[in-house]
């Protein structure tokens, strides 16, 4: 009987190495390119690697700015993850984060904002938001038999100009400035090492990625909703109600790019919400969950490398000669690699040199002989 249960584990850290060997396969095959493209386009490239790879770590302002990326990161992946196994390709997370902050930054500067209750009311509002936002292009679908992506899409246009109009003409601080008012100092998350951006939204990532891995993978919500992603027809069969499975995993998502879009604006970074603040972060999410296969657990490591990538890219394009654009070339690559079923070539050969010949049995050398 306790066969079944090691065969499991054995499969299950077979599949885990087979993972880990594919990414950091990619990881390195993309660094090979960056130091090739960086060596044709910058006139120190020496330097510019350098500032590549240890920038992001070289100061605490520097891990600050890493860890604060590594956070939104992990909630936009988680996001798009829980949409991507309802095998679902909304891409509604970015309007869902503007809506978030517009609720978030309603709650700051109205009465409740100098109060103790304008950090988690401003979250809540957030998520509520963006779970109204991430159940409108659910329900079309369902209902209307719109597509998911072109709804989606719409509704990121229509969130980002509202954003923008209630900044310009209600929100705004003075004439020409695209910014609304300062938050109260109630209403911005407090840091957790002080002089960084490291802050609650840390703690938010944290906990959204173990509330999904639990809701995913230790409730009949998210076996419905593995079923549903993997065969919809058969979990029809089965008596599952596909489209409100479908439906209740967009609104989930849209409630995590909700809180994403609090994390913006009531975080360290900005205290205040601008015209365009989140600077297309959001959309890198599905990278993230294309690289970590839409597993929970795994968003948050590919958001850490992804993340000190990102950063040193932008530090990179500061301090050097080398444009920024030079990093999307090496995160496509590592992204072809990972989600495509690439193989090294040549791999079994080289393989095979190292392989030790397996002993021959009596059995085998009595065979030979006749």
């Amino acid at each position: 009987m306790s066969t079944m249960p090691t065969l499991a584990k054995q499969s299950r850290w077979t599949a885990v190495r087979a993972e880990v060997q594919r990414a950091v396969t990619a990881i390195l095959v993309a660094l090979l390119v960056t130091v090739i493209v960086v060596m044709l386009t910058s006139k120190t490239p020496f330097e510019a690697l350098n500032t590549l790879l240890t920038a992001p770590a070289s100061k605490p302002r520097t891990i600050g700015l890493w860890f604060d990326d590594v956070a939104k990161l992990t909630v936009t992946g988680l996001a798009f993850s829980l949409v991507f196994q309802a095998r679902q390709f909304a891409m509604g997370v970015q309007g869902q984060v503007y809506v978030g902050a517009l609720a978030a930054t309603y709650v700051a500067l109205s009465p409740l904002g100098p109060t103790f209750a304008a950090i988690p009311l401003g979250i809540l509002a957030a998520m509520l938001a963006g779970a109204v936002w991430g159940f409108l292009p659910g329900i079309a679908k369902a209902r209307l038999g719109a597509n998911e992506i072109v709804s989606s899409l719409m509704l990121n246009y229509i969130a980002i100009e509202l954003c923008n109009f209630l900044v310009r003409v209600q929100l705004r601080e003075k004439p020409g400035v695209l910014t609304s008012l300062e938050f109260p100092d109630t209403a911005v998350f407090p840091p957790m090492i002080p002089g960084t951006r490291i802050d609650l939204g840390l703690v938010l990532a944290l906990g959204a990625t173990l509330l999904v891995w639990f809701a995913l993978y230790r409730t009949a919500w998210g076996l419905k909703l593995r079923l549903v992603g993997h065969n919809a027809r058969f979990a029809e069969y089965a008596g599952i109600k596909s489209t409100l499975i479908m439906v209740s995993a967009m609104t989930a998502a849209g409630a995590l790019g909700g809180m994403l879009g609090a994390m913006f604006v009531q975080g360290q970074t900005y205290g205040k919400l601008t015209v365009m603040f989140e600077g297309g972060l959001a959309f890198e999410g599905i990278l993230v969950a294309i690289v970590a296969r839409s597993r929970p657990l795994a968003v948050p490591v590919v958001a850490i490398f992804y993340g000190y990538l990102r950063q040193g890219a932008q530090l990179m394009n500061i301090r050097t000669d080398v444009p920024a654009e030079v990093i999307g070339v090496v995160t496509a690559i590592i992204i072809l690699l990972v989600s495509s079923s690439f193989s090294i070539p040549g791999k079994a050969w080289l393989l095979g040199l190292f392989r030790r010949p397996a002993p021959q049995t009596d059995a085998a050398v009595d065979g030979a002989a006749k």
